[in-house]
């Protein structure tokens, strides 16, 4: 698996890469938001690790960037503690994840992990059932991993496709945000479920007249009516 990794610290960068190669993956380093777009495109990584404060470009504009070239490929921000408002316009912009500086290697190593092992078991699930769940109007063909609203294609992030998955597979089940991090995210988010509620707020603006058909259940969670 190849891992693009964007940091302007030379510590850190150092620190990330040599535990990736001791996990097995292959890493490919960039210390400039606009060299990070670049490189996104010539070494298509499958996964991408990204400082929000860089020295030409913010992270989010990175972001945005990878999003118009591939938005299937997940990103890992990396923030500083103060930094919560960049945590949630991250989210709110298509990130899958972020971890805090400082920050403990095992659990960068296992954030990777879970959203690894997340996306081969839906690739392998999407292999073994029916490709397509067609509710109204809104339409998902699992083995190309696409969202289609009334015959148009929509453009999601991976865990907007999953999350939209998982609650069409499960139409009119209520799902707890602790739920739907577990069985999105693969890992406890340490109680902060405000990255469902984001999430969920994109999926709402993406399912345009079908958006009230994604319901919020106060003080539970969201369900999908159709």
């Amino acid at each position: 698996m190849k891992i693009l990794v964007v940091d302007d610290e030379k510590s850190i960068v150092n620190l990330i890469r040599m535990n990736l190669e001791l996990e097995g993956y292959k890493v490919v380093i960039s210390m400039t938001g606009i060299d990070a777009v670049d490189k996104f495109k010539m070494e298509k990584p499958e996964l991408v690790i990204l400082d929000i404060m860089l020295p030409d470009i913010s992270g989010h504009e990175v972001i945005q960037k990878f999003q118009k070239i591939d938005n299937e490929i997940p990103v890992i921000m990396l923030t500083a503690n103060s930094q919560m408002n960049d945590k949630l316009l991250g989210l709110q912009l298509g990130a899958d994840d972020y971890i805090t500086k400082p920050f403990n290697s095992a659990e960068l190593i296992l954030r990777i992990k879970a959203i690894t092992k997340r996306s081969k078991k839906k690739d392998n699930k999407a292999r073994e059932n029916n490709n397509e769940i067609n509710i109204k109007g809104i339409r998902i063909l699992k083995d190309e991993r696409k969202i289609l609203i009334d015959g148009q294609e929509v453009a999601t992030t991976y865990k907007e496709f999953d999350t939209l998955l998982l609650m069409m597979e499960n139409c009119n089940k209520v799902f707890t945000r602790e739920k739907l991090l577990e069985r999105v995210w693969g890992y406890e988010y340490e109680g902060n479920t405000r990255a469902v509620d984001i999430l969920i707020q994109r999926l709402r603006r993406k399912l345009g007249i079908y958006s009230e058909s994604l319901k919020t259940i106060y003080g539970v969670g969201y369900k999908l009516e159709l």
